[in-house]
């Protein structure tokens, strides 16, 4: 990995007014979590807190967000054409990829800890539990990597990444996921969301919830990480391949 590209690249992808944009996003959960706070028991806290960490945090605002982020990795190298001074450096094809990736899972992180700080915030004030918001602290570092695995090259291959990116959110892990096993399997979504049921406390309605949403899918920690670790491992390796073969004159 190199230190100079990953510099480079973050202050890229964390520009402030995609950074608020984002922020904006993945805080959603904490504002409504905010407001039902009022007039409710804890328990029910609880139920609402996680049941916006899956729908709107897992389903919407983190593969979005990562979407954006990692996408514009080398996206916005191939459209500002700037790609060429990036790749003639001499610095291995395999560095720069892996180090476009790992600065996209960084990106990721940062963005979505905002949000996911300011809903921690919320929840423990009103539930009491400092430690309430780990559990979807570790959705999120297993959504970062899988989805900048995915996201990463598509930005390299594709020359406007973000409708096919919101297919594969939408279609390919929303709904063909919840009807395909195999699709379930492979989804970055359900990989996180079985690290999340995991290690979170849920009640017996929440737990019934998460088993439906997660099909054939296991909860596990261990199975998620390395599923994300095998994902990432590919994504350098066919990054890499990707830009050993560009025509750099077409560039």
């Amino acid at each position: 990995m190199n230190l100079a590209i990953v510099q480079n690249v973050l202050a890229r992808l964390l520009r402030v007014r995609r950074l608020i944009g984002l922020s904006l996003l993945t805080s959603m959960p904490a504002g409504v979590l905010f407001f039902v706070t009022f007039g409710n028991s804890r328990e029910d806290i609880r139920s609402i807190y996680t049941a916006l960490n899956v729908t709107v945090l897992m389903v919407i605002a983190l593969p979005v967000t990562a979407l954006v982020l990692a996408s514009a990795g080398f996206g916005e190298e191939r459209r500002n054409q700037t790609l060429p001074f990036l790749i003639v450096k001499p610095v291995s094809r395999w560095v720069i990829a892996s180090s476009v990736t790992v600065t996209a899972i960084v990106a990721t992180l940062v963005v979505g800890g905002i949000g996911i700080g300011a809903g921690w915030i919320v929840a423990a004030v009103a539930l009491g539990d400092a430690t309430v918001g780990l559990t979807p602290t570790v959705a999120l570092v297993i959504s970062a990597i899988g989805y900048a695995a995915v996201f990463v090259p598509l930005g390299l291959l594709i020359g406007r990444p973000t409708l096919v990116g919101l297919a594969f959110v939408f279609v390919w892990e929303s709904i063909l996921g919840s009807f395909v096993q195999g699709v379930s399997t492979f989804s970055v979504f359900r990989t996180a969301l079985s690290a999340f049921g995991d290690v979170g406390r849920l009640t017996a309605d929440g737990r019934e919830v998460l088993d439906e949403l997660l099909g054939n899918v296991v909860p596990g920690v261990g199975g998620a990480v390395a599923k994300v670790a095998v994902l990432f491992t590919l994504s350098v390796a066919l990054t890499t391949w990707v830009l050993r073969t560009l025509d750099l004159a077409r560039e």
